[in-house]
């Protein structure tokens, strides 16, 4: 029998084959990659690409690996036989036939390579080891892509390495020594310190990923068609400007394309930055730097939004959006038959391989920590792309300090970075790295025509009803936009606003965090249909929108009467930036700032640090701007312009001064998780929810959360919690049950709610080994499609039987 790869009767030299054609579509002679691969290692992509492809799977070959394979061949056969089906046929849908019976059997479907104990890449990385020893030797690119491409190359697969193959008279496998020499490898360029070493480690780790990534993906396009699904192609970046006339923000963009590396836009909200961003990175990729677009947007709600806005418009080429949410919030609701291909786009996505990617900036820093396989992949990637940073002052000091890792690394790669902000501040330049005497920001234009804000200063406000006249002349406009900073002042604002509707008023659309992702999708939907700009222009706006942070950068509604709680001047723009946004009012739009205040206390929620039983220390940039707002501005309407705004910004943040200790020591561990993940992949569990690694460092500084979910499983519809172990099939069978009915609360509101027995205990298990775990799932009625989780820890002590949950 001729060596087979799979035991759906697909052979070696086939897939051998097929893999090569992969690589050969994704890397042409003339590929933009090899040629910055070139540029930065003097290396040779395409020629070890290829290597690695052709030794890739020669431990197939292996008479262990060979003869469980056969075996598991000859079981398929007879099931072939046994339905009626050629034996020797090779047919892709009735090979997924024979693994979904075998599933539903509870029956493996390849038992014997299953206990082989024999790993393919293992052999295969001997074999080519063997061959090329006395002439044109593999390089370290090679070894890795060869040990890698099946994610095995990694401290949790450590036994494996040290035992496959091993007979029982012997002390170590065949492999053992293999396993050695690439920890001596990682372990010599880990320990090397200095300026020029970092250099070095960044630019050896990018050597490393790109033979690795395109092995890796050029593989799996091959097994995809070779099991009857489709792949979407790897396209090239397309952008076709839609309008006549390029505007000011617009053109500047395109001249800083040709300037320098590192460039700092500032631009008004709502300017067309978007089309700014792709024009820019349009010449980047026309001048040869870059060949592909990141855009990088602050939170996974502005990158839905912009990756939304992104979709309705035909000038761009295919376009991904990747974070933690994504599936649902990009493919939720499609059909079973749509999902496959979806899936193979998605990933795409996640790689950075789509010709326009829009993604959190945690998925970057992620990728930097190299705790994952996806992770080299997805480095690779990124430094061929041109990287766009948006709405850049939403950044606090903490996620701050990692964003300066991550550019530090995109300077050593060369990669082309644009950041763009309403009102980031001159101050930034020191931070960015810029020299302040020879670089500058460039300013946007102000255009001829630009909306006209005014702010009025209202004081103290504890309850909606002590600003009951604003909130009735919203209700007589029947338009408007509340921002509160905390959900409990957004939801008191909602019943307000509720009460007035069953009295005729206009409907009130309250969004916040605590919604599913179907929920979110939904209300960002009601909130565009209500106050978006076909609204206006229609004559059709009506409604009010109460937001908390989540609507600052997300959502583009307008309304000419808004009212907000004091916040950092910076967040204040971002909500003003929504206030008469399409230029419609005569008069201008009216913003009224109040004090927050609860049980008679400034509260500077969530602009600060919380103090156990002590209420909220609030940070200085709230503490500042509210001075300011209560010194310039008062019950007189007081016009503002952009650069007012920017003016205040400044202001706030004179002098970028230095991280403080806690936040430096993070910033230390990402740059060590990196050296020491720049090849073998640790045992270190990442989280990509949380955006943080096994407790050791994290993305972002924000409260603890948990997951709680808003109904049960659909196949638990009589569930008895207290003796049941629910069981997901799969991974990703409770990862779609997580994206769409969970939703992440603080833990000390989940704390709340558990003493309150608003939550109740489910018991599960992922797979037929998985450990057995607790989730929790909210009473029936505490989570509603109109206020999400708004009451969660609220209220009095639920009063029940426990017991069956239907």
């Amino acid at each position: 029998m001729e060596p087979l790869a799979k035991p759906s009767g697909i052979t070696y030299h086939e897939h051998r084959q097929h893999v090569l054609e992969e690589a050969e579509k994704l890397l042409p002679e003339d590929s933009f990659w090899c040629e910055k691969y070139k540029l930065l290692t003097k290396g040779d992509l395409r020629k070890q690409v290829k290597r690695a492809v052709w030794w890739h799977d020669a431990g197939k070959l292996h008479e262990q690996w060979r003869t469980a394979c056969e075996k598991d061949y000859e079981l398929y056969q007879k099931w072939r036989q046994n339905n009626g089906l050629p034996p020797d046929k090779v047919n892709a849908l009735d090979f997924k036939r024979f693994e979904k019976e075998m599933r539903q059997r509870k029956i493996s479907s390849s038992p014997h390579l299953m206990h082989a104990k024999l790993r393919h890449e293992f052999d295969s990385l001997q074999k080519a080891l063997s061959h090329f020893e006395n002439s044109d030797p593999l390089s370290l690119a090679e070894m890795v892509a060869i040990a890698a491409h099946h994610g095995k190359l990694g401290n949790r697969y450590e036994e494996r390495w040290r035992t496959d193959g091993k007979h029982r008279s012997e002390k170590k496998g065949p492999f053992s020594a293999l396993w050695e020499k690439l920890i001596r490898e990682s372990k010599l360029f880990a320990r090397e310190e200095g300026k020029q070493e970092w250099h070095k480690k960044v630019i050896e780790r990018y050597k490393i990923a790109g033979v690795r990534a395109l092995l890796r993906l050029a593989d799996t396009r091959a097994s995809r068609l070779e099991s009857g699904e489709s792949v979407p192609e790897a396209e090239a970046f397309s952008y076709e400007f839609p309008y006549t006339a390029k505007n000011g923000v617009q053109i500047l963009a395109e001249e800083l394309a040709a300037q320098q590396l590192l460039s700092i836009l500032r631009a008004a909200t709502g300017s067309g930055k978007t089309d700014a961003a792709l024009l820019w990175a349009k010449k980047q990729i026309e001048d040869g730097r870059a060949d592909r677009l990141v855009l990088v947007m602050p939170t996974r709600f502005t990158s839905n939004a912009l990756a939304m806005s992104i979709d309705k418009s035909k000038n761009y080429g295919s376009t991904g959006l990747y974070h933690s949410s994504a599936w649902y919030s990009r493919y939720g609701g499609i059909s079973d038959s749509e999902k496959n291909a979806a899936r193979e786009l998605h990933k795409l996505a996640q790689l950075l391989v789509t010709p326009i990617t829009v993604c959190t900036i945690d998925h970057l820093l992620l990728s930097l920590t190299g705790t994952k396989e996806d992770h080299h992949s997805t480095f690779f990637f990124l430094a061929n792309s041109a990287v766009v940073f948006d709405e850049a002052d939403f950044y606090d000091p903490f996620i701050q300090a990692n964003l300066l890792v991550l550019l530090e690394t995109l300077k050593i790669l060369k990669v082309p970075v644009l950041i763009m902000s309403a009102t980031v501040p001159d101050s930034s330049l020191a931070l960015y790295g810029l020299n302040e005497n020879t670089d500058k920001i460039l300013e946007a234009p102000t255009e001829k025509k630009s909306p006209k804000r005014a702010i009025v200063w209202r004081g103290n406000a504890e309850a909606p009803e002590d600003v009951e006249g604003i909130l009735k002349g919203m209700t007589r406009q029947r338009t408007g936009i509340v921002y509160a900073n905390t959900v409990d002042r957004a939801y008191a604002y909602y019943k307000w606003f509720k009460n007035q509707q069953e009295l005729g008023g206009p409907l009130p659309i309250l969004y916040h965090s605590r919604f599913t992702e179907p929920h979110k999708k939904d209300i960002e939907s009601d909130l565009l249909k209500a106050l978006g700009k076909e609204a206006w222009l229609g004559g059709k706006a009506e409604g009010i929108a109460i937001l908390t942070q989540i609507g600052e950068m997300s959502v583009n509604i307008s309304a000419p009467t808004m009212l907000s709680d004091v916040c950092p001047w910076d967040r204040l723009t971002q909500r003003a930036g929504r206030l008469d946004r399409f230029d419609l009012s005569a008069v201008g739009g009216v913003l009224y700032v109040v004090e927050p205040i609860k049980n008679g206390e400034t509260y500077p929620a969530p602009y600060g640090e919380p103090q156990k039983g002590a209420g909220w220390l609030p940070a200085e940039a709230f503490t500042k701007t509210l001075s300011e707002l209560k010194e310039l501005f008062d019950e007189v309407p007081q016009q503002v312009t952009a650069d007012d705004f920017v003016n205040y910004v400044n202001g706030l943040y004179p002098i970028q001064s230095g991280f403080e200790s806690w936040i430096k020591v993070n910033q230390k561990k990402l740059k060590d998780l990196m050296r020491a993940n720049w090849m073998i992949v640790p045992a270190q569990y990442t989280d990509e929810e949380d955006a943080s690694v096994s407790g050791q460092w994290k993305s972002r500084d924000i409260p603890a959360q948990e997951t709680v979910f808003v109904s049960l499983p659909e196949s638990a519809e009589s569930y008895q919690y207290d003796k049941a172990v629910y069981p997901f099939y799969n991974w990703d069978d409770f990862r779609s049950y997580q994206l769409e009915h969970g939703i992440s609360c603080p833990i000390y509101i989940v704390e709340k709610a558990r003493r309150l027995e608003q939550l109740i205990p489910l018991k599960y298990q992922i797979g037929d080994d998985g450990e057995v775990e607790v989730l929790w799932v909210v009473e029936k009625g505490t989570y509603q499609s109109d206020t999400g989780l708004a009451t969660l820890g609220k209220g009095e002590k639920i009063d029940r039987a426990k017991g069956i949950i239907d």
